[in-house]
């Protein structure tokens, strides 16, 4: 994987490494959480090195049992953007079918201390595609 990246910085072409779901490497590493999390610290690497993005999607109901929260938690670690797709917290609505919590990690901060931003988002699923919009925005 290395040697294609390299060869693609090389050519000025910015590069993204996308894994549709994690919990699919770990079922194919047949059930080696640990082999998945070197993929993730590889990954990661090859991001600092070449400046490429990073981007796994992972399902956290999966990985809340036992040791399978270390690979959860280490996408969580490195991750620099985290979007969480929640349920309402109110309930069921008819107009909203979700929230949407962005978290960004900012890498300097005024004294040196990264910070976090969240902004909360709202969802309604349509035929082809997501609408999202700011809670109490949509009537």
């Amino acid at each position: 994987m290395e040697r294609v990246i390299a060869a693609l910085h090389e050519d000025k072409k910015f590069i993204y490494i996308i894994i549709d779901d994690i919990s699919f490497l770990e079922v194919a590493a047949n059930g080696s959480s640990s082999d998945v999390l070197n993929l993730l610290h590889y990954c990661h690497t090859l991001t600092s090195e070449y400046g490429c993005a990073f981007i796994a999607l992972g399902h956290k109901d999966i990985y809340l049992n036992g040791d399978n929260a270390a690979v959860i938690l280490e996408m969580e670690y490195y991750a620099d953007i985290l979007v969480r797709a929640e349920p309402l917290s109110t309930g069921l609505a008819k107009d909203v079918h979700g929230q949407l919590k962005v978290s960004d990690k900012e890498t300097q901060h005024q004294h040196g201390i990264s910070a976090i931003k969240t902004h909360n988002f709202h969802f309604k699923v349509k035929e082809n595609g997501i609408e999202c919009f700011y809670p109490g925005t949509k009537i």
